[in-house]
């Protein structure tokens, strides 16, 4: 199941809020389920996918393989 892109426009402002609706994925590092909106923690993540677990600050890929 690919992310699911969602987004909102305020009109008049131009504030545009976009957010990544990520599957239901678990930590490699000891399995404890990741957020489903991620917020990217560098510059990699924001553009080739994956998130830091908020357990134990496991990185993961898009795929969900861990990264050393």
């Amino acid at each position: 199941m690919s992310p699911i892109i969602i987004g909102a426009v305020a009109g008049g402002v131009g504030v545009l809020v976009v957010g990544v609706l990520m599957p239901a994925r678990k930590c490699p590092g000891c399995a404890a389920r990741l957020p489903k909106f991620r917020r990217p923690a560098n510059k990699r993540q924001a553009m080739w996918g994956g998130t830091t677990c908020p357990a134990c600050g496991c990185e993961s890929d898009r795929k969900g393989n861990k990264i050393s």
